[in-house]
């Protein structure tokens, strides 16, 4: 592609190789050298200035790396053009230079011993291409790096700037121009150039109307930039491997140097420039394979368009094929109008986009939480630590909880609000019939917000006429049986074709932020139940031993009672006896008394016996009299 100039040839004297047109050449590049880099630091400029908005925007990033390619072969190839001047200014090594190109030139770190033109033209061949062109390039990558397009958007001048990015390309497009008029005789580098400078004609453009697609808020204005910056990182990228392996390949001839400016990947902008004899030039200059004498080839070339159209044909046939899973339905549409439900398996039919299948789910059961966290939990071992998120403690929050205003029991300080969290799983699946099928793929278009929704909804309506005992003291199954029932009619009512399976409660308690307090209430009223029983106990034993002492006391009462007038009956019986007997008996029931009491007496006492009729010296003598102490004064007895 890059065919050596006809004038040149590479076993001539340095002083006689002549460039003609090499000055013009030089002017060329060096003026586009500077408007491009003009475009470059005043492009950073706006996007160092924060107020207006361009480091945000989608062209930022892209119209600056595309800029900094084609300013990376202009740079490269002005040192070269300018050896060229040089070359066709000095009349050879021996004698003096005079042409202020070669004053230039003799400053380069180039030996003394190579300051003729066909080594300079070597070494800068190798040397300064390998510099310039990766730190451009490598610049070009860090700017859309750094400057990719907003999170949030676009700026809000996003069509202003999407404008300006469309017509300032025409300057960029007039430079190109110029450059593909620019013969290779004059520049051998001008065709890699065009392919260089024709980068940011296209991608500045395209950029611009990603912006105004962005501004106006068109869902593949992000994704086409991302193909813009991709590209042109896959530019810099050759470009720099092509920089770099010049240092390890041997000098060229002065004839053949020329700046690493050729791109294969720029040339995918320009189609018409790809043909086959120009991609086999380079084999064929380096490998010695001529492939455009291959009738194979040729046949190959002449085959490959009617062969894309069958293929394109074929293949277009065959997206009227469907292969259904075991776990799907498809609803065929035939030109827009549903006409049949098909079953897992093959199916043919019209080919898109005149026909085309709807797949909707057949028998899977979802398991969908009332909370916002659906994801699955991974198995656990059996004896592994269970993970926080399938705890059931009422202190900790759970991502699939949900919580409701519940009413409280009226108090003195009147009617209250308290909160209630949810632990509820909603297992639904598509009806298995057509017709549910139908409704699903048609009537609903997100089954899950729909069931969420309405699930939402039922309870907030329980939960507003309960109160927050009641909630929890509450049977679980007929709370879910009752729940199932209602969402199963409210989807029925919306031709939602939605089946509930079941409704799974798991758990019913207050916010895991109360926990703890109504842990304490409830500790609390434990406790003062548990005090007031024992009180309760405790008076009800007082009362019975009280009971108990009572009746006891009452008990001796009366029997003491009864003792004392059973003893006064005894009396009086006796006494009416004695008396009776005394009226009939007289004396000798005095008598006969006497000597019973007298008896009794003397049972009790102790007995002396006196009798005058005893004798003897030594008799006893019983003074039975007392006498007082002395000045005390005399008792009766005495």
């Amino acid at each position: 592609m890059n065919a050596p100039p006809s004038r040149l040839n590479p076993e001539t004297p340095a002083g006689s190789l002549l460039w003609p047109d090499a000055p013009v050449a030089t002017r060329l590049v060096r003026r586009l050298a500077v408007l491009y880099a003009a475009a470059v630091l005043g492009l950073l400029g706006l996007a160092s200035w924060p107020p207006a908005g361009f480091r945000a925007s989608l062209v930022a990033g892209i119209a600056i790396g595309a800029l900094l390619l084609p300013l990376a072969g202009l740079l490269a190839t002005w040192p070269i053009a300018a050896a060229r001047v040089a070359a066709q200014a000095m009349p050879g090594p021996a004698e003096a230079p005079r042409h202020r190109v070669h004053h230039w030139l003799r400053r380069l770190p180039v030996p003394r011993a190579r300051m003729d033109a066909a080594a300079r033209l070597a070494w800068l061949a190798r040397r300064p291409q390998g510099v310039i062109v990766p730190l451009l390039c490598g610049l070009s990558v860090v700017v859309l790096w750094l400057l990719p397009p907003s999170a949030g958007g676009v700026a809000a001048g996003g069509i202003p700037l999407g404008i300006a990015a469309i017509v300032l390309t025409f300057p960029l497009l007039v430079a190109e121009r110029v450059m593909a008029a620019t013969p290779q005789s004059r520049l051998p580098e001008a065709a890699g150039l065009q392919a260089l400078l024709f980068v940011p004609v296209i991608v500045i453009p395209l950029a611009g109307v990603a912006e105004l697609a962005g501004a106006l808020h068109v869902a593949a204005a992000a994704p086409a930039t991302m193909l813009l910056r991709g590209f042109l990182v896959l530019v810099a990228a050759e470009l720099a491997l092509r920089a770099l392996a010049n240092w390890f390949l041997p000098p060229p001839q002065p004839a053949a140097a020329r700046a690493a400016v050729g791109s294969v990947s720029a040339l995918l902008l320009q189609p018409r420039r790809l043909a086959p004899d120009g991609l086999a030039a380079p084999i064929r200059d380096h490998l010695g394979l001529d492939f455009s004498r291959s009738w194979a080839l040729r046949f190959a070339r002449g085959a490959a368009v009617p062969i894309a159209l069958v293929m394109a044909l074929l293949g277009w046939a065959l997206t009227g094929v469907s292969l259904i899973d075991l776990d799907r339905r498809g609803v065929y549409e035939r030109l827009g109008a549903p006409v049949a439900v098909w079953a897992p398996g093959l199916h043919v039919g019209l080919p898109w986009p005149l026909g085309r299948v709807r797949l909707v789910d057949f028998g899977i059961i979802h398991a969908l939480p009332l909370g916002g966290d659906s994801a699955t939990q991974p198995p656990v071992a059996a004896e592994a630590a269970p993970p926080p998120a399938v705890d059931r403690l009422w202190d900790s929050p759970h991502p699939a909880e949900v919580s409701y205003i519940i009413a409280s029991r009226e108090t003195s300080g009147g009617q209250s609000f308290q909160t209630v969290s949810l632990d509820l799983r909603v297992l639904f699946r598509v009806g298995m019939d057509d017709a549910a099928a139908m409704r699903a793929a048609y009537a609903v278009a997100e089954p899950e917000a729909l069931v969420r929704s309405e699930a939402g909804r039922l309870l907030a309506r329980d939960f507003a006429g309960t109160v927050l005992e009641d909630a929890l003291a509450a049977d679980r199954g007929s709370l879910a049986d009752a729940l199932r029932g209602k969402l199963q009619a409210a989807l029925d009512r919306l031709d939602s074709g939605v089946e509930v399976v079941g409704v799974v409660i798991e758990a019913i308690h207050p916010p895991a932020g109360a926990a703890a307090a109504y842990h304490n209430v409830q500790a609390a009223e434990i406790i003062a139940n548990t005090e007031i029983a024992t009180e309760r106990g405790r008076a009800l034993a007082t009362a019975a031993m009280a009971r108990q002492e009572a009746t006891s006391l009452v008990s001796i009462a009366q029997g003491g009672a009864a003792d004392i007038v059973a003893n006064a009956k005894v009396a009086q019986r006796g006494f009416t006896a004695d008396r009776e007997a005394a009226r009939a008996g007289g004396a000798a029931f005095l008598l006969e008394r006497y000597l019973a009491n007298l008896t009794q007496a003397l049972a009790r006492s102790p007995l002396v016996i006196v009798d005058h009729r005893l004798g003897g010296t030594d008799a006893p003598v019983i003074d039975l009299r007392s006498f007082a102490a002395p000045g005390s004064a005399p008792t009766p007895d005495d």
